[in-house]
């Protein structure tokens, strides 16, 4: 028998935008109370990595943890590890983003600590070889990936039982693999059978490092782990399992081993990150089949290692509300840059902003909320229109209109840019509106999230039909679905296009609203997904569509013109021209639908209002009001946009927005016109706001 090493890490982590009370339970429930375990533990060693915004937290409310922090590393029993600041996807923002994020820590951890990290934290394990050499160049020494990345390569269980080495363009760093078995295994397992396991790998007589590194949230903020951990003492039995079994298992750090042990060797590790995120980024309608695959192939050791899901960047083709934020950030991210190739000095503010914006959990959606939780994507937003606030103040804009390829797909989009707000138009979907910017408010009020299906509806769904739901976190029933609200299957909707402003509908002409909410309407044209041309005329955009529209059993030709005149404040006007290009007289019912990202739903979400040329909605929280004018009387329908998605504590029912339309029913003669205005405006009713404001 020989003795293992085991190395214990933990990663602790809170996205920019989360609440208070969030940071404050996490530390009351699992971060503090795990250091009080390990103070009571003198010979365990341990390796940490938070991440920058919580360490800020325990800087500013917490100086005893801190202290704690320190004490540890004085006896050489704690390593800290660094990472991106703001807990970014290193592999999706620019190499000067991820080397700056990097440092940012590094520095801070060794200003607050007195601690040079070695190691980095890849958020979410998310892995591309170009990492390399982003890492090496900041002086990182190594990092740590789950098992199976190594196991896509052809090895083995028994090849992962220390480190390797890995490079790109010559630069070298090792990467520790993480036993994913141990993932399992720690809490949740009792005590006994994690010891087994040690004892079992120490019966091979083979020099072993094993590796158990993964959220610190799930001791203690997890649901139910709090008192499994603390109250019924699994986390003490389990570090006195291993004190009193130091013959066969010693804890230690990543750089001791990097010291006393020599490398597995070489290693090129594909793009991968852990295997559950892997099966979230595939789209929907296969996830269930990949679920089926590997099932089938769970106890195959000779298949299962080559077995993973899709790869994470396909989070921003699966949701475009991702590619956007993405996007936007890249966008940012090249401006600043290209000011900082030129020489230009770069305030400390504005690059704050922009790496806040980078946080990663609301770029995705897996078990957790992330990109589903309208306060962390507003909280990305409200970050990056802060450094283009700040951009704008310091380097000046041209206001106006600009074409470029916004979204990465070849196709330009139209971009107005101006000291008070952007308009962002895309042509191929409608000529619609998919960002609406108010920058004094630091505010995207098109910020909503589109309606679609995931696969774990279909659970939600088997469930209900099964009676096997409960409005109870805990249950009785081991297989039945926890639900936050009751009759949430009322609420699974799909939208068939995405949710954004200025998108033209011909409803068939029987159309009420109470078929809106629900996608019972039927569509009779072929403008909402279709492409309008644009041209622009005095800083404004003209946008046509010549299209067609069912009536009476045909196809009938349409013309579509509608003007974009962006206003002085905060809105544009819209001119429409809607013709009849047909031999026929046609009867229409047009809708224009508009959405805004509100801060919290209200009665007045759900309305009818027939007959009006105006209608108006207060947000008390952002100190505005949403205002939508029409120059002829017509109809207006509002509704909520609400999701319906799973968490750690459930399914949920989420508000994302709100919906507008504005409907208009007349009949048109052969080249007859209809002309309409409709102007949208948000007006600020707080009059110390300022251009941009730190908060």
């Amino acid at each position: 028998m020989k003795k293992i090493k085991f190395i214990l890490g933990i990663h602790n982590h809170q996205p920019i935008g989360n609440f208070q009370w969030v940071f404050q339970k996490g530390y009351e429930v699992a971060y503090k109370p795990f250091i009080d375990v390990m103070l009571k533990h003198k010979n365990i060693k341990w390796n940490l990595h938070s991440s920058g915004m919580l360490w800020e937290f325990m800087v500013e409310h917490h100086s005893e943890y801190i202290e704690f922090i320190k004490a540890m590393i004085s006896d050489k029993r704690l390593e800290i590890i660094s990472g991106g600041y703001y807990e970014p996807i290193l592999s999706v923002i620019p190499d000067y983003d991820r080397q700056g994020q990097i440092k940012q820590l590094s520095e801070f951890i060794k200003k607050k600590l007195g601690y040079e990290c070695k190691g980095a934290w890849c958020a979410e394990r998310v892995w591309e070889p170009s990492l390399v050499k982003s890492l090496a160049d900041t002086g990182i020494k190594y990092t740590i990936l789950d098992d199976v990345h190594f196991m896509a390569t052809g090895l083995t269980e028994k090849d992962l039982e220390g480190f390797y080495t890995t490079e790109d363009e010559g630069r070298v760093i090792s990467v520790f693999p993480i036993s994913q078995k141990l993932r399992y295994l720690i809490p949740f397992q009792d005590v006994s059978v994690c010891m087994d396991y040690f004892k079992q790998l120490a019966q091979t007589g083979r020099d072993i490092v094993v590796v158990m590194a993964d959220d610190g949230e799930k001791f203690g903020m997890w649901p139910g782990t709090d008192k499994h951990v603390y109250e019924n003492g699994w986390l003490d039995n389990f570090l006195t399992a291993i004190e009193e079994n130091s013959d066969i298992v010693e804890t230690t750090t990543f750089s001791e081993v990097l010291e006393e042990n020599k490398s597995l060797g070489r290693i090129y590790l594909p793009t991968n990150s852990y295997f559950e995120m892997a099966e979230w980024t595939l789209p929907s309608s296969a996830q269930e089949h990949f679920e089926n695959f590997v099932r089938q192939n769970d106890s195959n050791p000779t298949v299962k290692p080559f077995i993973r899901g899709g790869f994470w960047r396909n989070f921003l083709n699966k949701y475009e509300e991702s590619n956007n934020i993405h996007k936007k950030m890249l966008y940012m991210s090249s401006k600043i840059y290209s000011k900082k190739v030129k020489g230009k000095t770069i305030t400390d503010d504005l690059q704050k902003f922009l790496y806040a914006g980078q946080c990663n959990c609301a770029y995705w959606h897996g078990v957790f909320g992330g990109l589903y939780l309208p306060h962390l994507r507003k909280a990305i937003y409200e970050n990056l229109l802060k450094a283009e606030n700040l951009y704008n103040d310091k380097f000046g804009i041209k206001k106006g209109w600009l074409a470029k390829d916004f979204d990465c797909d070849a196709i330009d989009e139209l971009l107005y840019e101006s000291e008070n707000q952007n308009i962002y138009v895309d042509l191929e979907n409608g000529g619609s509106i998919f960002e609406f910017d108010v920058l004094k408010k630091n505010y995207n009020f098109s910020n909503v999230l589109t309606r679609r299906y995931e696969y774990y509806h279909k659970k939600l769904q088997d469930a209900i039909r099964n009676n096997r739901i409960t409005d109870s976190i805990t249950s009785i029933h081991t297989d039945a679905v926890k639900v936050k609200e009751l009759g949430l299957e009322n609420h699974l909707v799909y939208d068939w296009y995405r949710k954004s402003s200025l998108l033209d509908h011909f409803f068939h002409v029987d159309t009420k609203y109470d078929q809106l909410y629900n996608v019972k309407f039927i569509e009779d044209g072929d403008f909402v997904l279709g492409k309008y041309n644009a041209k622009i005329i005095s800083n404004k955009l003209q946008l046509t569509r010549e299209g067609h529209v069912w009536f009476e059993g045909s196809h009938l030709p349409v013309e579509v013109v509608k003007v974009i005149n962006p206003l002085s404040e905060n809105g544009y006007e819209v001119e429409y021209n809607i013709k009849n290009l047909s031999d026929k007289k046609i009867d229409f019912l047009f809708g224009v639908e508009q959405v805004f990202a509100f801060s919290e739903n209200t009665d007045d979400d759900v309305k009818e209002f027939v007959n009006v040329n105006e209608w108006t909605r207060k947000d008390d929280n952002l100190n505005v009001i949403a205002k939508i004018g029409s120059s002829i009387n017509c109809d207006i329908w509002v509704t909520p946009i609400q999701t319906v998605s799973n968490s750690d504590n459930g399914y949920e029912k989420t508000y994302q927005g709100t919906t507008v339309v504005n409907v208009y029913r007349f009949s048109l003669d052969v080249n007859k016109l209809f002309s309409f205005k409709i102007k949208t405006e948000i007006i600020d009713t707080d009059k110390k706001t300022k251009k941009w404001k730190i908060i």
